[in-house]
């Protein structure tokens, strides 16, 4: 349609009608499609409670977060504001999330009993190492 690279364009993004030299206006809707909402990342670091993070987690295509402690030891993750694999399961269950990532796991735990403590509540879930590359998508 003849329109420039630069703030003329920028301001059609942004939902403006432009006046092009010629005197032509053009309207978002001539060049943009409907809008498409982007992939949703929810990164959370040492949490020690999830109540207050279910809204702002809902309905992610992803979910990282700490999962310093199993169940069995919840005192202490409470104590030292970490959560549990339960916990982060559970909240990814509440938040309706698409797939679970759990990291800062403790050393003194086997990844195994991590992911079958997280994995008997929220299936999709996986324990991320050191170095780890992840490509969250949309889905369908």
């Amino acid at each position: 349609m003849g329109v420039p690279f630069g703030p003329i364009r920028r301001d059609l993004v942004d939902g403006k009608t432009v006046t092009l030299e010629d005197g032509r206006k053009v309207g978002p809707e001539d060049v943009l499609g409907p809008l498409k909402p982007g992939v949703r990342m929810v990164y959370v670091g040492d949490a020690g409670r999830t109540d207050d993070l279910v809204a702002i987690c809902q309905d992610a295509d992803a979910l990282v977060i700490e999962s310093t402690y199993l169940e069995e030891e919840a005192e202490m993750a409470k104590q030292f504001s970490h959560l549990t694999a339960k916990m982060a399961a559970e909240l990814a269950v509440k938040a309706n999330v698409r797939q679970l990532v759990l990291t800062h796991l403790s050393r003194r735990y086997r990844e195994k009993d991590v992911l079958a403590e997280a994995q008997a509540i929220f299936p999709t879930v996986q324990v991320a190492r050191d170095f780890d590359v992840y490509s969250f998508k949309q889905e369908g």
